[in-house]
């Protein structure tokens, strides 16, 4: 039987605002071998040339009021912020996020 997969996970680009994916569990959001670990990492399963770099990924689980944005610091260390699910339901409406909201928010090393 297949796990649910009620975790959202949302890829900004340079050259896409808004790339779709879902997971299973937060932890495979945000691991590998097909999470933002993964994507900042150079996921060999995207497509860099079609997306270009990766900005930001936003994680956020069905039924949860808040979410999270993750995205890189440096090579291989990651930041996390929290985020209401009310903006991330405004951005999935839209398709895009705001960049200037989302570096402008408080966030933390995760990895």
């Amino acid at each position: 039987m297949t796990a649910e997969r009620n975790v959202n996970y949302r890829a900004i680009h340079t050259k896409n605002s808004w790339r779709k994916a879902r997971h299973g569990s937060i932890k495979n959001a945000l691991g590998k071998p097909n999470g933002a670990k993964a994507l900042f990492d150079g996921n060999p399963r995207i497509d860099y040339d079609k997306y270009r770099a990766p900005l930001y990924v936003i994680i956020w689980q069905t039924g949860e009021k808040t979410g999270f944005v993750i995205k890189e610091k440096s090579s291989g260390i990651l930041m996390q912020a929290e985020l209401p699910i009310q903006t991330i339901l405004k951005y999935e409406s839209v398709s895009a996020a705001s960049k200037r909201e989302l570096e402008a928010l408080n966030y933390q090393v995760i990895i």
